[in-house]
């Protein structure tokens, strides 16, 4: 997200399809699964029969509707529900190609980028008039007043209107999409903050439970209550910890190691990470930056691993001899100083991959040369942790010196 604002401009159209799993039609979906993803006729009968025979009505303290049969609509707190609305809404990438759609579940976003706001503002208005009229043919009804949109690039000074039907979509300077919060500035200070919003509640239950609880109790319930909410998007969002933005949220997980040992507010955290062999969020997000690159750096066939946008090039592909970094097979991480003829680069690579390839080969080589994934995070979760113990060694000793 990073490279968007040195490049074109580009919007993210974020549709809301809130009511979408009530509208889908169960003709349309059966004959997509027979005719675009070769279900046998077996199993789509399976399904017909699922879907076959339900009734409804709707109740209140005084009345009772007659009694209807449902033709549209997935049967909601079923483990096919999303399977069923991917699946129904599968060939949207066709409606518009120009555009690069993200799904999960009912949450659609689009992104479109153009040379200029004016080329933006043409593409973007034709390419949702494609997507909301794929969506009326398929009975899906987006909802206009829900549906938003943020640009992102240089700050530009003219406004962009998109409109469904007769309804003008709201430009915003934020919006949320899956747990992390997009701002124009491609900036996570709001992430940050929306983190820590969800941590207080765990936070003030804590202060009783630690009165109550063992420590090891207390550290099951941080695994389980906590650290979901601090790997969520982390290699989007974590950084080192010399920027300022990621500030309050280390100060607020050093708040919940003091309250898992019921410690006053002012204990030094650092030994008691050791002791409870806890991470600290930088080290989080190494850990998980490395775990996320590991079936990249070593692929396998037939692995099932998600889509990342970011090439990794070792230094032994660049350069035809030997150099230091070569030999400790380090990723490339091009030098910005270096420039052709033309004035350009030489070599060019995205903020985050550049990032990534600056953790990874800060990993020991035995770390970096482990193939099998279980093995590789349970090893570099170790190394982290004497990673961490060693600064507090040093530390000490620096202090009682």
């Amino acid at each position: 997200m990073h490279k968007l604002k040195k490049t074109q401009p580009t919007i993210a159209i974020y549709v809301d399809l809130s009511k979408a799993y009530d509208t889908i039609s169960h003709s349309k979906l059966l004959n997509k699964l027979e005719r675009e993803f070769n279900f046998t006729t077996d199993t789509v009968e399976f399904f017909r029969t699922y879907f076959s025979n339900r009734i409804q009505s709707t109740h209140t303290q005084q009345a009772q509707s007659t009694t209807q049969t449902i033709t549209h609509g997935i049967p909601q707190g079923s483990t096919l529900s999303t399977t069923f609305f991917l699946l129904y809404i599968n060939d949207i990438i066709h409606t518009v190609p120009k555009s690069k759609v993200y799904t999960y579940a009912d949450d659609t976003t689009v992104i479109i980028t153009a040379a200029n706001i004016p080329d933006l503002e043409r593409l973007a208005q034709s390419e949702l008039t494609n997507l909301i009229g794929y969506f009326h043919t398929n009975n899906l009804v987006p909802n206009p007043t829900k549906t938003n949109y943020t640009i992102f690039g240089p700050p530009q000074e003219q406004k962009i209107q998109l409109k469904i039907q007769d309804n003008t979509l709201k430009q915003k300077q934020k919006a949320k999409l899956l747990g992390i919060i997009i701002q124009d500035n491609l900036k996570h200070n709001q992430t940050i903050i929306n983190i820590i919003k969800k941590l207080q509640p765990t936070i003030h239950s804590f202060r009783y439970a630690n009165k109550l609880l063992s420590t090891k109790t207390m550290v099951q319930l941080y695994y389980s209550l906590i650290y979901p909410h601090l790997i969520g998007g982390i290699t989007i969002w974590g950084t080192d910890k010399h920027k300022t933005y990621i500030q309050p949220l280390i100060r607020v997980h050093k708040k919940i190691i003091r309250l898992i040992k019921n410690l006053p507010p002012r204990t030094h955290t650092k030994p008691l990470m050791v002791q409870l062999r806890i991470l600290n969020i930088i080290n989080i997000y190494i850990l998980r930056v490395c775990v996320e690159m590991h079936p990249f750096i070593h692929p396998r066939t037939q692995i099932n691993r998600p889509e990342h946008n970011h090439t990794y090039i070792w230094t032994s592909q660049i350069h035809h001899y030997n150099t230091r970094q070569s030999t400790s097979r380090h990723q490339y991480i091009p030098n910005t100083n270096k420039y052709s003829k033309t004035k350009k680069p030489v070599h060019t690579m995205d903020h985050l991959t550049k990032a990534y390839s600056k953790i990874w080969n800060t990993l020991p080589l035995e770390v970096r040369d482990i193939s099998s994934l279980p093995n590789f995070k349970k090893h570099l979760k170790l190394y982290l942790l004497e990673k961490q113990t060693r600064e507090y060694l040093h530390e000490k000793y620096s202090r009682n010196t």
